[in-house]
């Protein structure tokens, strides 16, 4: 916007009552430095309105917007039915009034004018709107929601009010950041830096930097939305995004934009605030208020301060350490994955936004290898103090050897443009994989995903012509909330640099607050092969620019570490708490009987599940075998029975539970019942046409109860 014919200006007058908060000092950004950010919010001063025990109204947003000759009052309201019926909102009316009485027609904003009953155990948004004096502050209203009712004076009968404390503004204090309500998603929005710069003889062109957060599960479009720079006299200056279309935010993304206009060189440099305003979408043009954000301004020209493995850089909006935690070379396929984590500290005394990490590997100052960046999920900023682990990698040749390793990282403003934030070293001895003994616990940081790893066992499935070699390990979750559990990747690597590519399996499904869930890594290896010196090298997979998930393969690896294996799990000589993760099996008492030309097996067994494993294999294949074996060791099969457990009615299967009963019959494969044979009970599980016996116990007696409960687990 070039010249006064291109600005829309408002003197509000009184207004500023409602934008007033006190003035920060141009061009120092420490101005904002005494208070930590914090979200604002109108929940934070009001209460819900209960309309039954299980039903309630949340005020969730409330502001002012001027209009020609007075304000536009916003109210929008979260409507909860605990309730198992419908809930009619034809039977409560809105009323608004200033404190001395008087009252304000209210309307339904044309986005939700169809809206009239809340389904059981769901949430409905509404907003409404109400036209007020110009010099009215919302400190000023009392916002009641009254009930229809015959019985009493009026027909209305009062259900609860809003009322704000005095001074109150809903003004999105410097640093701060405000929560934005629609009907399938929530998103958080904020300034994260502004600036002033001279712009002509006569203007200053102001430039800030808005982010939206959109942190729900579903997208959302912004639509219609004007931006008004608001001196704090109250003059509005229409300013122009750097995104004019209308806005489409996806789940867990975020959507930076900047906003300008130019201003008289003669206006203060205090007190300015960003105000961001909606078309209601009805036939009468109302415009809405969505947020009025406190502006500071600062000049401050970046620096970069560094060292080897770490240094400072500081910008306009605060002060940021990077520094180098881990450098490692890992094996993937034909290539290698050179990957680095980098620990990214906000050293400012207010929030700061993450900056978009770009940059390359420069191997022995000679080679230059770009890599990309993990992007951050669920990440709107960093409170002062905190810290976010950030990830890159790049692909090398196998045979590619190098000494030193410079990170040159960027801050990468937008497709074309790119400024130098500093560099960090490492060396090739660093991009060592870390070895882990067998008993040792592997952390995956990652925010809002933290897990902890730990080996299980190894099991060796076995064919005529090859071998399943299989590693099973537990994540345990560290956060306190519901997650999709990390996706892990692995191979097998021999001393002598023999690899096996590994395929990593986990089941569907979320892992709660400190729960578990099994992942096994599986590899066919030659029949003759020795399996005896093989180390799992296990990390956390990425493809592209983003972690690994159930729905996408591999790209590649990073943060690995080296793990010695332990012995493969031992065959047990009774059938007594039998580990078969997350279970542990135990037959207490077998019966063992020839009825007519069939056999059949009556099991009295204990199947104990620990309920601590979320996520765990339900297509188990286990094998009960029965075999009588004559004095030269010949064997004679007489049963032969796949088992799952807590499979469907249609298989033969074990249940959760103690002294359940299975009972298995099939015809007898021999003629009879040989009294000179031993007969031995096998289990055996199998993987991909591959078995192992897991078990075995000789049957004492025929025709009588085998009672096994003084066994013990040797």
């Amino acid at each position: 916007m070039n010249g006064s014919s291109k600005k829309f200006k408002v003197l509000v007058g009184l207004t500023a009552a409602m934008l007033a908060v006190a003035p920060v000092s141009a061009y120092a950004a420490t101005t904002t430095a005494a208070a930590a950010p914090k979200i604002t919010a109108v929940s934070q001063v009001v209460k819900p309105i209960y309309l039954s025990s299980t039903s309630y109204i949340n005020l969730v947003d409330v502001g002012l917007t001027p209009v020609d000759g007075g304000q536009i009052a916003a109210f929008t309201l979260s409507i909860y039915n605990g309730s198992s019926a419908s809930l009619d909102l034809s039977n409560y009316w809105f009323r608004l009034a200033n404190l001395s009485g008087s009252t304000y027609s209210i309307k339904t904003s044309a986005a939700d004018a169809k809206l009239n009953r809340v389904a059981p155990n769901s949430k409905s948004m509404i907003t409404l709107y109400a036209t007020v004096g110009e010099s009215t502050k919302l400190s000023d209203l009392a916002f009641r929601v009254v009930k229809f009712n015959f019985s009493v004076a009026g027909y209305e009968q009062g259900v609860g009010k809003f009322t704000f404390p005095k001074n109150f503004n809903n003004v999105v204090a410097a640093g701060s950041y405000k929560s934005l309500y629609f009907s399938t998603t929530t998103l958080n929005s904020k300034v994260t830096s502004s600036t002033i710069a001279a712009s002509g003889d006569d203007e200053q062109l102001i430039t800030t930097n808005f982010v939206y957060n959109n942190i729900g599960k579903k997208a959302v479009t912004l639509s219609k939305y004007k931006y008004y720079l608001v001196t704090a006299s109250g003059i509005m200056y229409e300013a122009t995004p750097s995104i004019t279309d209308d806005l489409s935010i996806q789940p867990l993304t975020r959507k930076e934009l900047s906003i300008t206009a130019n201003v008289p060189n003669a206006l203060a440099k205090t007190g300015w605030k960003l105000m961001i305003l909606k078309d209601s979408g009805g036939e009468t043009a109302v415009t809405l208020p969505v947020g009025t954000y406190n502006l500071y301004f600062s000049k401050a020209t970046p620096t970069t301060s560094t060292s080897s493995d770490n240094f400072t850089y500081t910008n306009t909006e605060g002060s940021y350490q990077y520094k180098l935690t881990s450098l490692i070379r890992e094996p993937w396929n034909s290539q290698d994955v050179l990957s680095a984590r980098i620990r990214l500290t906000n050293k400012s005394k207010t929030a700061v936004s993450i900056p978009a990490l770009s940059g390359y590997f420069y191997l022995d100052e000679k080679t230059k290898l770009e890599f990309k960046t993990i992007a951050v999920n669920n990440q709107f900023g960093l409170n002062a103090g905190s810290y976010v682990d950030l990830d890159v990698y790049a692909k090398l040749p196998s045979n590619f050897n190098f000494t030193k390793a410079q990170l040159v990282l960027n801050n990468k403003v937008d497709d074309k443009t790119t400024t130098k934030l500093g560099e960090l070293t490492g060396t090739s001895y660093l991009a060592q994989i870390p070895s882990y003994a067998v008993d040792k616990i592997m952390n995956i940081d990652r925010e809002g995903s933290k897990m902890t790893a730990q080996l299980n066992n190894v099991n060796v499935y076995n064919t005529i012509t090859n071998k399943i070699f299989s590693v099973q390990m537990t994540l345990t979750s560290s956060e306190k909330r519901t997650i999709d559990p990390v996706r892990l990747v692995g191979l097998f690597k021999s001393d002598n640099g023999d690899i096996f590519p590994a395929t990593a399996t986990m089941a569907e499904g979320q892992v709660n607050a400190s729960n578990k869930s099994l992942l096994t890594f599986t590899a066919t290896v030659p029949q003759n092969y020795d399996t005896n010196n093989l180390k799992l090298i296990v990390g956390e997979g990425v493809s592209d620019t983003k972690y690994t998930d159930a729905k996408t393969a591999a790209e590649g690896f990073i943060n690995a570490v080296s793990y010695g294996l332990p012995q493969e799990q031992r065959l047990y000589s009774t059938f007594k708490d039998i580990s078969l993760l997350p279970y542990k099996f135990t037959i207490n008492k077998l019966l063992p009987t020839i009825l007519g030309d069939d056999i059949q097996l009556t099991l009295d067994y204990n199947l104990d599940k620990d309920t601590s494993y979320d996520i765990y294999p339900t297509d188990r294949k286990l094998i009960l075998e029965v075999v009588g074996v004559n004095s030269d060791g010949k064997e004679t099969n007489y049963l032969s029975q796949d088992v799952t457990i807590e499979g469907d009615a249609s298989t033969t299967t074990l249940k959760a539970g103690t002294n359940q009963e299975l009972i298995i019959k099939k015809p007898n494969p021999n003629n009879g019942y040989d009294a000179t044979l031993k007969y031995k009970l096998r289990l055996y599980e199998a993987v991909q046409g591959a078995k192992k016996l897991v078990a075995e116990r000789s049957i004492d007696f025929w025709f009588y109860s085998n009672d096994w409960t003084a066994d013990t687990n040797n």
